[in-house]
Order: structure tokens, then C-alpha cells, then sequence
């Protein structure tokens, strides 16, 4: 299915210009999500999360977007990730209040997103039938 591969190629394309943004300049979190770091620790997070795992997924999911027998897992891997971040997500707006409207359409997108991504994953296992 071509949608699936282009799906996970685009997240995959996306993920990879994060982590080598906070790679670069793990400073940049904090200018987008306005938070003050206080520890080279703070820095060392963002490296390695929002960094190093942003790549690792984004290479996954480019691996997965190449080879159709990949799109299943590769599209469940993002289903799983995505939608719990999602989630979460609006668990903090609720708890803790945003700032601005960013907060509430990234939410929507990170729950959207990956329910498209699980039809497509349902079409790819009935396709395979």
C-alpha cells in the first residue's frame, strides 16, 4: 500500500530533522517549549531523547516506509509511540494548563494522525488475506 510507505517515510523524514535539530542544539527545546535549563544534565536529556531516540525512530520508521512487508510494524510502532504521546498530551493540558495554542493542535495531530496510521494498518492485514 503506497500510503503506508509514504506515511512512514514523511514521520520518518520529520523525526530525523528534530533529532538532528536537538542534536545540534539541545537549547532549542527550550526556546520552542519555553523552559530555562538549569544542569548539563537538562542538556544531556534532550540530547539523548529528544536527539538520539527522535533519530533511532526516524530511521526505523525510513527502514520500515522501504520494504511493504515492514508497513505493518512500522505503522504500529508509530500507532503505540505517537498515540501515547497524544494522549498524554492532553492528560497535561488538563492537569497543567497550556500557553498557547500549540499545545492543543499537536495534541490532535499526535492522536490523528496515528488512528489514519492503524486503518491503514487494519487495510494492509486485510489486503494480505
Amino acid at each position: 500500500m503506497k500510503a503506508s510507505g509514504i506515511l512512514l517515510k514523511a514521520v520518518g523524514i520529520g523525526l530525523l530533522v528534530y533529532a538532528v535539530s536537538f542534536i545540534y542544539n539541545p537549547l532549542l527545546l527550550a526556546e520552542i517549549v519555553g523552559f530555562k535549563h538549569h544542569s548539563p544534565n537538562t542538556l544531556v536529556e534532550i540530547t539523548a531523547f529528544y536527539g538520539g531516540l527522535e533519530l533511532g525512530l526516524g530511521l526505523f520508521f525510513i527502514w520500515a516506509s522501504l520494504q511493504p512487508e515492514r508497513h505493518y510494524h512500522g505503522l504500529m510502532c508509530f500507532v503505540f509511540a505517537f498515540l501515547a504521546a497524544g494522549i498524554l498530551r492532553v492528560c497535561g493540558i488538563l492537569a497543567y494548563g497550556f500557553e498557547d495554542p500549540s499545545q492543543p493542535v499537536v495534541a490532535a495531530i499526535e492522536i490523528l494522525v496515528p488512528l489514519y496510521a492503524y486503518g491503514l494498518s487494519k487495510k494492509l492485514k486485510q489486503e494480505k488475506k
